[in-house]
């Protein structure tokens, strides 16, 4: 219930949260103002009429800040211009200090060969500098075309904008969420939900679209940073001149990742247009059946067989001293397959889902930490067909009637769980087989089984490294040079852990046997059941909000022992957790002991009992 005229904590984190990328945006803008204006510089300068001049005074300035040393050259001259003599101080087209490279200590080497000093050079040799012909008395004296400053600007033009304008969207979709949840909740309250009717004919968007949103318009953003700086290197041929700068090929890569997803999503919505999901009752109910109907904008003319996946979400939020954590998990999880040919509806597709009696209802839970979420997941494999939709599910009844059909026979979450056992583990790379009791036999978690993350650990770290490399050899300063090249490796090492590392346990009668393996290294540890107190399941992970759990086992000594990781629900961890305490508690188990390369799911016989 919503008392008096209190704001849920969603809205007062959403505001913090955009006051708190504000300064994040400032930045970027100016940032990014003066990444484009050095563009604009150079190309004026490209017009500017060379003419001699006379070097007066030249200083190198060094700025230490106890970490790097900077440098700044700086020169007064003299030059005419239609018979007028005039005076300059501009030595390059990027001012200010830096260590960016060598220029400011070349350009001051050079600068000292020409200084007009009689006590010095016995004859003042002219120099030349740059002058606008527009404005006489406006010159420099190097036009070149910085791309090593120009690079730097572009890490920052590329991340603090984006940061900021991110932090500060997100609050405003926080605060905006929160709003209509407050209302959603409040019309509940007051008026009963019907089923079959009229609100039925509405249908709910695709999700993510202020996702998709926000990645079209990086990828518009991206593209404006890095293509300029990629055009005009090219144009001012410091390709050729600098191999060095072939590394700017870098950002390229960097920008095909959103671009491939904006481009993938452009391409649906050109061959199909937007994508509705249309509910024959509003809304779900456990226990019920959920049917309803994909609608597409335009006639999608592939075919193919089209994946359509009802999944239950928790999420689960933590405080701690750096701010809140959501992390998600699938506790449910059910695949259709329809062919796309036999949809002779046209421009519909329809779904039908039996949802279990136990399913959590949609939003907020009786903890304030945990909510659900229900989501329909549709995709066309070797196209780019795919969506997913929020479905509502709230109480099977409201108002002293049904809100959808009922379906006695449904499973349960737990029961589903419990029987689906080997088949939810292979789902996360993790074999296992199960003697004719239900007790486990032999498990095994295989290399690379984290194929999510490592694929995105790799890719971060192949752009990071880049910009190690990067940052190395343009001379950056010293901080830069150490915490990137640093922090990539210990990336790198992380990777190849995950990509090598493996675990295999097998259990008899009266023991357990644990292997971990790194390649070739294998560890190996055995533990008679009456040495063992208990099993059980906690989360030892989290990556790109998606909560990992492991199933540890715990000795007589209080230590406990990894047995199984990567489990992605918690429920699927409980029923594992189960199986194992079942075995340590039976007196003779029976089983049967596997091969452990033989992994025969014909061969697994459940139990009977719900586990």
């Amino acid at each position: 219930m919503i008392e008096g005229k209190s704001k849920p904590s969603n809205t007062l984190s959403g505001g913090c949260l955009s006051l708190f990328g504000l300064p994040f945006l400032l930045a970027g803008i100016l940032v990014s103002c003066s990444y484009f204006g050095g563009y604009s510089d150079w190309w004026k300068a490209r017009d500017w009429v060379e003419v001699p001049c006379w070097i007066e005074s030249t200083q190198l300035k060094a700025s230490h800040d106890g970490e790097s040393t900077t440098y700044d050259a700086q020169a007064t001259y003299r030059y005419e211009y239609d018979g007028e003599l005039y005076h300059g101080d501009r030595v390059s087209l990027t001012q200010g200090s830096d260590n960016m490279g060598d220029f400011q200590e070349n350009a001051h080497r050079e600068l000292t060969e020409y200084l007009d000093d009689p006590k010095k050079n016995a004859v003042a040799k002219p120099f030349r500098c740059y002058v606008n012909p527009e404005k006489p008395e406006e010159s420099v004296i190097y036009r070149v075309f910085r791309w090593e400053m120009q690079a730097f600007m572009a890490l920052f033009a590329l991340t603090f904008p984006a940061v900021g304008a991110g932090l500060v969207a997100a609050g405003l979709i926080a605060r905006k969420e929160a709003k209509k949840e407050i209302e959603f909740t409040t019309a509940q309250s007051k008026q009963p939900l019907r089923g079959k009717s009229h609100e039925a004919e509405a249908s709910t968007p695709a999700s993510h679209g202020q996702l998709r949103k926000a990645l079209h318009l990086y990828t518009l953003w991206s593209g404006l940073v890095i293509l300029p700086l990629i055009a005009v290197t090219a144009f001012s041929g410091t390709f050729q001149s600098d191999e060095k700068s072939l590394l700017l090929f870098g950002f390229v890569f960097l920008w095909y990742f959103p671009a491939w997803f904006s481009l993938r999503h452009l391409r649906q919505y050109l061959a199909v247009g937007s994508l509705r999901f249309q509910m024959a009752s509003i809304p779900a109910s456990p226990g019920g059946v959920l049917e309803g109907a994909i609608l597409f904008e335009r006639q999608a003319n592939w075919s193919g067989n089209a994946e359509l996946i009802l999944t239950c979400n928790k999420e689960i939020t933590r405080s701690s001293g750096d701010g809140d954590s959501t992390a998600t998990e699938i506790i449910w999880s059910q695949t259709r397959t329809v062919p796309m040919n036999q949809n002779t509806h046209g421009y519909r597709l329809p779904i039908s889902f039996a949802l279990p009696p136990d399913a959590p209802l949609s939003g907020a839970s009786d903890d304030p930490k945990i909510s659900h979420s229900w989501k329909l997941k549709f995709k066309v494999a070797g196209t780019v067909l795919g969506a997913s939709f929020e479905i509502p599910v709230v109480s099977s009844e409201r108002g002293g009637q049904a809100l959808s059909k009922p379906v006695t026979a449904a499973t349960s979450i737990h029961d589903f769980a419990a029987m689906n056992l080997p088949e939810l583990l292979a789902a996360r790379q993790i074999r296992a087989a199960f003697d004719r009791n239900g007790f486990p036999s032999a498990i095994s978690c295989t290399a690379a089984r984290y194929r999510g993350m490592i694929l995105s650990l790799i890719i971060f770290d192949l752009i990071w490294t880049g910009a190690a490399v990067f940052l190395v050899a343009s001379n950056a300063p010293f901080l830069f040079r150490i915490i990137w090249p640093v922090s990539a490796t210990v990336i790198w090492i992380i990777v190849i852990y995950q990509l090598l590392h493996s675990r295999d346990v097998n259990l008899n009668e009266d023991s357990v046997e644990i292997q971990n393996k790194i390649g070739p290294w294998i560890r190996k540890k055995r533990f008679e059941k009456s040495k063992i107190k208990g099993f059980s399941h906690d989360t030892n992970m989290n990556s790109s909000n998606q909560q990992f759990y492991r199933v540890r086992m715990e000795d007589v000594i209080g230590k406990k022992h990894t047995l199984v990781d990567g489990i992605t629900d918690s429920t699927t961890a409980a029923a594992l957790v189960m199986r194992f305490e079942t075995w340590r508690k039976s007196p003779h188990s029976g089983s049967v002991k596997y091969d452990n390369d033989v992994w025969n799911t014909d061969r697994i016989m459940r139990p009977e009992c719900d586990l």
